[in-house]
């Protein structure tokens, strides 16, 4: 069976747990619980992926597959339901949004990471803020094109976005990301109520 090594706290691992209940696959992949961090790597989990990153994914024929987005399109293959990648000419604009989502995520876990890991004299601000301005741009943009950005199916941009607004509720980096962005708040109660959100939330 396909093994997923994951963290309930990851962002990029919900991701992944997201799309297995959106394509009903959970059945085909065992989840193993792994805690790590970036100073203090998984020895289990560093054996399968150099980097020590989660999530990581060990085929049943014992290949393995990172990082998340690479992850998705092998949950992706799993089946043909409910596809998380157009196969049309909209593959890159999709791609594109994902992206854009993966970005707002990773530059939450770097401010989450400088206050974490650092001593607090230590901490840069001027690091900090240049991270908070990529999630606040970004966020910026979805509002704009929440509409024709994220109205056409729940694939993986949609899932990535998801995870990520879900992660600045609970890790806060930028405070309260909602004030001046009524159309992606508003996009986003609406998908928090999906089954595989609710039974995938960090707490």
């Amino acid at each position: 069976m396909n093994r997923l090594y994951f963290s309930p706290a990851s962002p990029f691992a919900r991701k992944v747990r997201v799309a297995m209940h959106e394509k009903d696959i959970v059945d085909r992949v065992e989840e193993v619980e792994v805690t790590t961090s970036p100073v203090d790597t998984n020895a289990d989990l560093a054996a399968y992926n150099p980097l020590g990153k989660l999530p990581c994914l060990v085929r049943a024929d014992g290949r393995v597959v990172y990082d998340s987005r690479a992850i998705l399109r092998f949950i992706d293959s799993l089946s043909a339901d409910a596809p998380l990648y157009p196969s049309d000419d909209t593959e890159f604009d999709r791609l594109t949004v994902e992206s854009l989502a993966e970005g707002v995520i990773e530059a939450a876990l770097q401010c989450v990471y400088e206050r974490r890991v650092r001593a607090e004299d230590q901490v840069s601000q001027p690091w900090l803020d240049g991270q908070q301005d990529k999630i606040n741009r970004a966020l910026n943009w979805f509002e704009v094109h929440v509409s024709d950005a994220l109205a056409p199916s729940f694939d993986a941009a949609s899932i990535g976005l998801a995870c990520g607004l879900a992660y600045l509720d609970f890790r806060q980096p930028i405070g309260d990301w909602r004030p001046g962005r009524r159309q992606l708040s508003a996009w986003y109660d609406t998908v928090s109520g999906r089954p595989s959100l609710v039974k995938t939330k960090q707490n």
